[in-house]
């Protein structure tokens, strides 16, 4: 018999009154005169705590790690969000105002938000804490390795970054980047369930399939608009829609993976195993496009580097 995800409602009046509130101190917390840095910093250690959590409930199946999980990578959440909106702030009071996405260091804290942000929300409407196992310790990688290896300067935006498309083009991106960060967990915890089919801790495959496919399927479109946005804002700063350069082919060949995943599965009936390790070479695409391009090719997208 085919077992179906167990969904619920978030919308509660609970929910939206601690999402509510959570937004309304972050800002309210920005205002003060404490650098931004503070928030970020103080984010990434929530992040390792709830990390720590997370994969310490599986073993111990307690209601502590349980709710202190939770509750931690909230917390993080909101340092983060604070953090975000202070550095917009300190920004514009330096005269050089842009939103907290522009440099590796923001990019990478917005990536830790938004897939954190998504993750959680998976966990509150399919109560599938086990994939925090996988999602939240990568939150808490990417988050670190802001703090540690990334230049935390505010500085000014190249001129080509002085655009309205710098808020569509990169929101939408790290969206996907988040959406395949869940759906990689998702692949990952498959495999296992796989490979040890009569553990209790992980629900059935189907099930895991579901949500990695759920996840792919949302976010896929939301890349393909990435892309899209990207070309125009490349044809208005740059004079053309596509150069060929590094980060658009790497951009082109995520969408290529993930579009033949989609295809290989409705279209070819693909399911298992190999559906799984498409997933998975998908997001090693992923770490390429963001990582190694950003980092190691030169390219018009250099501006990303530090």
């Amino acid at each position: 018999m085919r077992q179906v995800i167990h969904q619920k409602s978030i919308w509660t009046g609970g929910n939206y009154l601690i999402a509510s509130a959570g937004v309304f101190v972050a800002i309210l917390l920005s205002l003060l005169s404490v650098d931004n840095i503070f928030w970020y910093k103080s984010a990434t250690l929530f992040y390792a705590i709830s990390s720590t959590m997370y994969m310490s409930y599986p073993l111990f199946r307690n209601a502590f790690f349980e709710k202190v999980s939770t509750s931690t990578l909230f917390l993080g959440l909101f340092l983060n969000l604070t953090g975000m909106i202070r550095r917009s702030i300190q920004s514009y009071e330096l005269g050089v105002f842009h939103p907290p996405w522009s440099n590796l260091f923001e990019a990478l804290t917005f990536w830790s938000f938004i897939a954190g942000g998504i993750y959680l929300f998976i966990e509150r409407k399919y109560s599938l804490r086990i994939l925090g196992t996988f999602v939240v310790p990568l939150v808490f990688v990417l988050s670190a390795f802001a703090i540690f290896k990334a230049s935390k300067d505010i500085t000014p935006l190249m001129p080509a970054l002085r655009s309205y498309w710098l808020y569509l083009h990169v929101v939408t991106a790290f969206v996907g980047y988040a959406g395949f960060t869940v759906a990689f967990a998702g692949a990952v915890l498959y495999l296992i369930k796989g490979k040890f089919p009569e553990t209790k801790l992980l629900p059935s495959q189907e099930v895991l399939e579901e949500i990695t496919y759920k996840a792919i399927i949302l976010v896929f479109p939301v890349w393909t608009a990435s892309i899209i946005l990207g070309s125009a804002w490349a044809n208005e700063a740059w004079g053309g829609y596509w150069s060929w350069d590094p980060k658009e082919v790497w951009a082109l060949i995520v969408w290529l993976f993930f579009g033949a995943y989609l295809h290989a599965r409705q279209m070819l009936g693909w399911k298992g195993k190999r559906v799984a390790w498409m997933v998975i070479l998908g997001f090693i695409t992923v770490l390429v496009c963001f990582f190694a391009i950003n980092l190691y090719f030169p390219g018009l997208h250099s501006y990303a580097t530090d």
